[in-house]
């Protein structure tokens, strides 16, 4: 079994199609632009990691464990 990350527009015309993670793209351009306007209005922005959900799209190039 094979997975990619990003989820790209060709994955699922792969042979066989490749399973991916889709990240939440536009959420991730929002808390980063967010996260940039409080710099910019002087408020402390802690460091660190941010967790957004995501979604597991499973396509040809991986099986179920049985």
């Amino acid at each position: 079994s094979i997975i990619g990350f990003d989820n790209i527009s060709l994955s699922e015309f792969c042979d066989p199609p490749l399973s991916t993670v889709a990240q939440p793209r536009y959420d991730i351009g929002r808390e980063a632009m967010l996260l940039l306007l409080d710099q910019l209005h002087g408020q402390t922005v802690n460091s660190g990691s941010r967790l957004l959900d995501c979604e597991l799209i499973i396509r040809g190039s991986t099986q179920a464990l049985t």
